[in-house]
């Protein structure tokens, strides 16, 4: 690959699209077609058949075929967490942490490396999920905003369950 510029995630999506359909997984193709099945159904919330209207395009089901892309995706950044995790002295039986470093940071190169595999497998799941970085910037403020309400009312773990439909008024 030729050295590109890269200034935002507009730049980055369609290079993670391209790599995502090298590596078996068209992500932007599956995001979309989700996207259109869920646009002719009129919901985003699945039909009450399981099956999706847009058989032609995608097959009988592409929640179905989204999940399964959408499993490999969610395993691997879970992967790059515990690979982030491993650049700490976490574990309570290390000298470090007798020494009463635990936690302290071991590796910041590899730290940064592994937050940035974190990133592709992000940007992947947020295409398979059919959002544009558009989608991303807006959805986040949205939530942020939510965030900060939160934070600001000083709720307890005990008021989460309450007020989660909150994350419905995220659009």
């Amino acid at each position: 690959m030729d050295r590109q510029t890269i200034n935002s995630l507009e730049d980055i999506w369609p290079l993670q699209a391209e790599l995502n359909a090298r590596a078996g997984f068209d992500t932007r193709a599956l995001g979309e077609a989700l996207s259109e099945a869920m646009a002719e159904a009129g919901t985003y919330e699945p039909s009450p058949e399981g099956v999706d209207p847009d058989r032609s395009r995608t097959g009988p089901n592409v929640r179905l075929e989204v999940g399964r892309a959408l499993k490999n995706y969610i395993d691997a950044l879970a992967a790059e967490c515990h690979e982030l995790q491993e650049c700490l002295s976490w574990k309570h039986w290390y000298s470090e942490a007798k020494q009463g470093r635990q936690y302290e940071l071991q590796d910041l190169q590899n730290a940064r490396v592994e937050a940035t595999d974190m990133l592709f497998f992000w940007i992947s799941i947020c295409q398979l999920l059919g959002m544009t970085p558009a989608d991303v910037y807006r959805l986040y403020e949205s939530k942020l905003n939510i965030n900060h309400r939160r934070q600001d009312e000083d709720r307890s773990q005990a008021d989460h369950a309450e007020h989660e439909q909150e994350n419905r008024e995220v659009v």
